[in-house]
């Protein structure tokens, strides 16, 4: 009686649980699930610090730019035009085969300028963002319901419907394709899988009378529900950083979210997906975190690579994104942020927008793994600086003057680290 007790109190805990307010948070809780789930191969990019930089700080905060994000050069204007101009003849090229006449039984297959729209959208998002890991898959589903799946094989499933309402619109195009990709590379499908076939076991035993099993699987019912809705949410996230690597409008992209809203029913307990104006509140709060060098990364990603061919797949109602096998390069594959980087682009993000107690929580976040950043430690001692302007909280100017002599310690010939070690 007493452990029925207890597993009742443990299960009504469950039951009652509430989505976290903080969608930041949220999505950092999601990028650790990543890192174990995540399908793309690691990759391991070059955070060497360029200390040559000397661009005079905005203003505002202090910003020397000594914070470099990942491994490429920046693409003249001029030099990026040429290449797209180069791209939009190949496009025509290999658009000819989404033409090509087929036998009559395939009597749902999308008309080719259809077709073409997709190819476009999703072929620069996958060079933008080096997702050319395996082939691809788009697939136009004739249904009148807006909405947009996928599956673990790298498959993307839009409907006519939602295809129909945002054609003219790539931008949000883009955010829709890049949200089903989102779903692969954080590895959410197995994770799911995981996650219904252990609901299952319980449900089968709860059935044959097993009360614990009963308790458990109301539990795991509603973890499955939690968790779903957060993975919707790391999904918005990580299809808008795909979209703005491959140089799409987030602000036009995220037309789809407010067109869904339109759909969403008054509460959203039992659902999978949360209600799309907490998606939209999600998605406007972790966009402001965004790096701006993430646009460069994608030009030159894009700039760097040739534009991947298309053909109709076997199926005739999808098409497939190839991938040339001489081309593959496996060291450069995409993949989730690290915990580092996610830490350190949180803690550098808000001190740039004067944000800074949370600047400082993500700071601390990145030091308890990473004690060898010594810019991270600069901008650690700013953000703890201005803290101190603003609370008089003597706690902080000490934490400046540590963070400071640390980032000294780790580079003393740094100006700008030894000009903050001097003022302090």
């Amino acid at each position: 009686m007493k452990k029925f007790i207890i597993l009742f109190f443990i299960s009504a805990l469950i039951l009652n649980g509430v989505e976290a307010k903080d969608y930041v948070k949220t999505q950092v809780k999601e990028l650790k699930h990543a890192q174990k789930y995540a399908t793309t191969k690691k990759v391991t990019q070059n955070h060497k610090q360029n200390y040559d930089v000397n661009n005079a700080a905005k203003d505002g905060v202090k910003d020397p730019h000594i914070m470099k994000f990942g491994d490429y050069k920046e693409i003249s204007k001029a030099k990026y035009e040429e290449k797209l101009k180069k791209d939009e003849e190949k496009y025509k090229e290999y658009a000819v085969s989404l033409g090509k006449k087929h036998s009559s039984r395939y009597t749902t297959q999308a008309d080719a300028e259809d077709f073409y729209t997709v190819y476009r959208v999703a072929e620069k998002l996958i060079r933008a963002n080096k997702l050319d890991y395996m082939n691809w898959r788009i697939c136009l589903k004739k249904d009148l319901d807006v909405n947009a799946s996928s599956d673990g094989s790298n498959l993307v499933i839009l409907t006519t419907a939602i295809f129909d309402t945002f054609n003219n619109n790539e931008d949000a195009l883009a955010m829709v394709i890049g949200h089903e990709m989102g779903h692969a590379l954080l590895g959410h499908h197995k994770r799911r899988m995981q996650l219904l076939t252990r609901m299952e076991k319980q449900r089968k035993l709860a059935k044959e009378g097993f009360t614990v099993s009963a308790l458990a699987y109301a539990g795991m019912k509603k973890k499955f529900i939690i968790d779903s809705k957060n993975m919707e949410y790391a999904a918005d996230t990580e299809g808008a950083k795909l979209a703005l690597h491959a140089g799409y409008n987030l602000d036009q992209a995220s037309d789809v979210l407010t067109f869904l809203i339109q759909y969403d029913l008054d509460s959203d307990y039992n659902s999978t997906h949360p209600r799309t104006d907490k998606r939209l509140a999600s998605f406007n709060e972790n966009s402001k975190l965004f790096l701006e060098e993430w646009k460069d990364m994608g030009k030159y990603n894009i700039y760097n690579s040739e534009v991947l061919p298309v053909k109709l797949s076997s199926d005739r109602k999808s098409i497939t994104i190839s991938v040339p096998k001489n081309k593959l390069n496996p060291d450069k594959y995409y993949a989730p942020e690290t915990m580092e980087e996610l830490y350190l682009r949180l803690g550098y993000m808000y001190y740039k927008n004067e944000q800074f107690d949370k600047s400082l929580d993500y700071f601390d976040e990145l030091f308890k793994i990473d004690q060898t950043n010594a810019p991270a430690y600069l901008y650690a001692s700013y953000a703890a600086e201005y803290q101190y302007n603003n609370t008089k909280d003597s706690k902080y100017i000490k934490l400046a003057k540590d963070y400071a002599q640390k980032a000294y310690s780790l580079d003393s010939k740094n100006k700008y680290i030894k000009k903050q070690v001097d003022s302090l």
